[in-house]
């Protein structure tokens, strides 16, 4: 993958989880959940997220921050499958696998030309 296309990658992903996630956090403040679950978890998710998407930018902390986000993918996409919504899961699978490929393309870029 060019460098170009693995950053435009990258910004779109983080815009889109921050976004998402900040979306949620205004819910969560409000008192509102996400579908049986409470304001209360879906802060308890949102909040990590957030911070986690923001930190995906920064090169020597993506591999922690996609460790947050693959922790948050996980727990809401098991609360999910077990409240009976069979389809957050698989969402939760491409945000995750998105982010593995994002690290694992960085990590695996061919140094650069001299």
């Amino acid at each position: 993958m060019n460098l170009w296309a693995l950053r435009s990658l990258r910004w779109a992903y983080v815009a889109f989880i921050a976004a998402a996630s900040a979306a949620a956090i205004q819910s969560g403040l409000r008192g509102a959940g996400e579908g049986s679950h409470s304001g209360h978890f879906v802060l308890a998710l949102a909040i990590p997220e957030l911070v986690a998407a923001l930190a995906f930018l920064v090169e020597p902390l993506e591999v922690v921050a996609c460790g947050v986000l693959l922790v948050v993918y996980v727990v809401a996409g098991a609360v999910s499958l077990a409240s009976g919504d069979y389809l957050a899961p698989l969402r939760f699978l491409y945000f995750a696998a998105t982010a593995v490929l994002i690290v694992s393309a960085q990590r695996h870029r061919p140094a650069a030309r001299a």
